[in-house]
């Protein structure tokens, strides 16, 4: 580590390659031609490309060989240097994790500052309740991270504790900062603690976050209602009359986003609706009111505000015609509010929001003093407070929380503000900086932690859906029925990103790569739970209970949509103006209008005259084009031609497909989540995988007769870490050119590829491009194809299986 006298300040630079300097330089072109709201991230990267080259790193504390003969950490620990871990350190540092000790010896260590600092921390995240040491025998380590602290990157860092592994779900402990010296002076009388919290939320603080963002000092506030209107049925609540109006005109309103819970809530029914109308019927029926709603409406009124709209209230619960006017209408409805409250602090609609008067606010600060370095315990992050709070658990949160323009979260200790006009938060506090008071932008330097999960522009359409839907999966609901209804606001705010409406939770535009989705955890049928009936197809992520990952790999697809009249039609008929893909003519000119680049490897297009717009493919508007592809009428089966070979499952063992169990899937005979099941062409040669819901894998019919089970082609692909893409035009490319029927041996090659097609690379060529094919894994019930998993093959594997066309009824 750097000593006391060292002054990174005053080290000189690194001498730049000419190849670095061209970079720089083409990186400050891009900044000077760039809009007005990209500069701030694009001056961050240079500065600490600038940065991480100017800053020696040091060298990793000395690691002992623990007494348990497992674990190598460190067996004391000493407080790091004041000049490298606490005042600047390069951000690269962040990623560098460093284990102080077995969690057991920091409880115990009492003559240890540092230790009693975490062990204050730690009792103040699980309270009273006894932490576990061990987890399956194996002792829990305490880690620590520095990072930068969030209002400022160039400033001191905060230690960021955490514990692995994590006993009872304490991943994540708190963080750990270093006081400036007028904080250090407000504690010399104080036993080593503090209160730094207010009890009561800063009103006025909040007023002018989200009026300065209305009034465009964040940047501009472009109307998201497309043309629409609210629904004749909208209603709002007025917090002067203390009753439920209907708005003869859209006024100026705060929108409440909150968990129901298992709390008793007034709610508007038809036999009470037209008494809630009445002036003074809430004040009457308080007692009524969840305390969440009550605390909305006076934080309401503080503000100065007069309407609040909040679900239980504003729509007829028991009305499916005013439910499904108000559900299509969600994102109109929270993307017109002023303001958002998210009531984080609570996970039930009788919990108070913390910091009202009716449930104060108290954080108490610990103290410690190391080597000179005042340090103490923060209050909880944006990270800690919002992201692991059950109102973020929830899947109809999601939708209020990325469709609102301004949201004020409420945390247990304190409040934070974002906007859609940046990717950072502003925090409660009397730091100007931290508050966000001086309006300087500061920049997130993890963007995947960034509040707002929705971009409009500067990000590919495709990669924005990807990042919702693997949010969504993963939250909690309490009706199965309700997965499209939640995200139906969603869907409505990304349809002119993608120029597109969705067919069950999936861009129709945008179809054939999209059903190539993938489970990322366990995954079962979304059932009724009455009748044991599927909910929704098979082909969908609405049709399954569980994690998901999207695909947003470069996909060269390979069936022909079959619509109503029985006419074939490609992905590009439905993405181009009407016949434009069948004359020359009118395709080139229609290319000619789109520009593209490739983001390690994989293309996305622009139009001339919009270029902040990022599609997966160029998209021609709605009204230019032919819509498709459609349903079957009266159902929810697609219809499409694809080349299918049959799957016999019987070679498949319990341990299943060994390589991937060995590098990515680990199951056993006892334990299953997501299995992957090896694809061969002929006995001993594996051409690829399919991965499988432990559900499907376990129950496969391996002693039928004939296997109602099929592999059917979707799309052709390259492996994931193939960056070359031929020489030619991937559109063009014939694929019985590029397969052979011939035995091939490459025995200087691994025998089974790890890189992504997992497929063995001694008999099939894994460097020629697009060897791959994403391939489906169906079983027919009635004529009808239902999915069971998704997979890779290799062209020539798939080529040796025989494969045979057909049509396909996909339910």
């Amino acid at each position: 580590m750097g000593g006391e006298d060292d002054n990174p300040e005053s080290a000189l630079a690194q001498e730049l390659s000419t190849d670095e300097v061209k970079i720089l330089c083409r990186t400050i072109s891009e900044w000077v031609e760039s809009p007005a709201p990209d500069r701030a991230m694009i001056a961050d990267h240079i500065y600490w490309t600038w940065y991480g080259k100017t800053y020696p790193k040091p060298q990793p504390a000395p690691q002992q060989q623990d007494v348990s003969g497992n674990k190598q950490i460190q067996r004391k620990f000493k407080a790091p240097s004041k000049r490298w871990w606490i005042e600047s350190p390069p951000l690269e540092q962040s990623f560098e994790e460093i284990a102080l000790n077995f969690l057991a010896h920091i409880l115990e260590n009492e003559d240890c500052a540092f230790c009693r600092l975490v062990v204050s921390i730690i009792g103040d995240v699980v309270g009273g309740r006894e932490i576990d040491t061990t987890v399956a025998e194996e002792p829990v380590i305490c880690s620590m991270r520095t990072l930068p602290i969030e209002t400022d990157t160039r400033g001191p860092r905060q230690m960021y504790l955490f514990t692995v592994p994590a006993p009872g779900g304490l991943d994540f402990v708190s963080s750990i900062y270093s006081l400036n010296p007028k904080d250090e002076t407000s504690v010399s009388e104080m036993n080593g603690h503090r209160s730094v919290t207010v009890p009561q939320i800063k009103v006025d603080m909040v007023k002018k976050w989200y009026t300065d963002c209305y009034d465009g000092l964040c940047g501009l506030n472009p109307s998201k209602s497309y043309g629409r209107k609210m629904p004749k049925s909208f209603r709002l609540i007025d917090v002067d009359s203390d009753c439920i109006v209907h708005p003869v005109q859209e006024p100026r309103y705060i929108a409440l986003s909150y968990v129901w819970g298992a709390a008793k809530t007034l709610r508007n029914t038809k036999d009470t609706t037209k008494s809630l109308e009445a002036k003074g019927s809430l004040l009457e029926r308080a007692n009524k009111l969840p305390n969440t709603i009550k605390d909305a409406i006076a934080l309401t009124k503080s503000l100065g505000e007069r309407y609040l709209w909040c679900d239980s209230l504003c729509v007829v619960q028991d009305d499916p015609d005013d439910q499904a006017q108000q559900i299509a209408a969600m994102d109109l409805i929270y993307s017109s509010a002023i303001l958002t409250i998210a009531a984080a602090s609570g996970d039930t609609a009788d919990a108070h929001l913390a910091g009202m008067t009716s449930n104060p606010r108290e954080f108490c600060q610990h103290i410690e003093k190391i080597e000179g370095i005042t340090l103490a315990n923060r209050p909880a992050i944006f990270e800690t407070a919002i992201e692991k709070s059950v109102w973020n658990s929830r899947a109809w949160t999601l939708q209020e929380r990325i469709l609102s323009p301004r949201v004020l979260f409420i945390g247990k200790q304190r409040c934070f503000f974002s906007c859609d006009h940046r990717q950072d938060v502003f925090i409660e506090s009397d730091d100007v900086v931290e508050s966000g008071l001086d309006r300087r932008y500061k920049p997130n330097v993890f963007k995947e932690q960034a509040p707002m999960m929705m971009f409009s522009s500067g990000c590919v359409n495709i990669a924005s859906y990807r990042r919702v839907v693997e949010a969504y999966t993963s939250r909690q609901l309490s009706f199965a029925s309700d997965i499209l209804h939640a995200f139906e606001g969603i869907a409505a705010g990304f349809r002119p990103l993608f120029r597109s409406d969705f067919v069950f939770g999936l861009p129709r535009s945008e179809l054939d790569s999209q059903l190539l989705w993938q489970p990322s955890g366990p995954s079962t049928r979304r059932r009724d739970p009455v009748s044991g009936a599927p909910l929704f197809p098979s082909w969908s992520w609405a049709g399954w209970v569980g994690p998901v990952k999207c695909n947003v790999d470069e996909n060269l697809s390979r069936i022909a949509w079959i619509e109503r009249n029985g006419q074939p039609f490609s992905s590009k008929d439905f993405c181009y103006p009407e016949d434009a893909n069948h004359d020359v003519t009118r395709r080139e000119h229609y290319r000619s209008q789109w520009k593209g680049a490739l983001e390690s490897g994989v293309p996305y297009y622009w139009e001339r005259v919009n270029p902040r717009l990022w599609f997966f493919h160029p998209t021609a508007p709605e009204d230019q084009r032919k819509l498709g592809p459609n349903l079957r009428d009266g159902t929810n089966h697609l219809i499409f031609e694809a080349e299918t070979t049959e799957f016999n499952p019987s070679t498949i063992d319990d341990d299943h497909y060994w390589p991937m169990c060995i590098y990515n899937h680990k199951c056993t005979k006892d334990k299953h989540v997501v299995c992957p099941l090896g694809l061969a062409a002929s006995p001993g040669k594996v051409g690829g995988y399919v991965m499988v819901p432990a559900e499907i894998s376990t129950t496969l019919k391996k002693d039928s007769e004939k296997s109602p089970y099929a592999l059917v082609m979707i799309s052709r692909c390259k492996l994931p870490d193939q960056e070359f893409r031929g020489e030619d035009n991937p559109d063009l490319l014939v694929d019985s050119e590029a397969t052979t029927m011939q035995v091939q041996c490459f025995p200087d090659r691994p025998h089974i590829d790890t890189g992504g097609g997992h497929f063995d690379q001694q008999r099939y060529d894994g460097q020629k491009p697009w060897c791959m094919y994403n391939v489906m894994l169906m079983e027919w019930i009635d004529d009808v194809a239902y999915r069971l998993g998704v997979g890779k093959m290799h062209i020539d594997a798939w080529a040796q299986a025989e494969a045979t066309r057909k049509i396909i009824i996909f339910g």
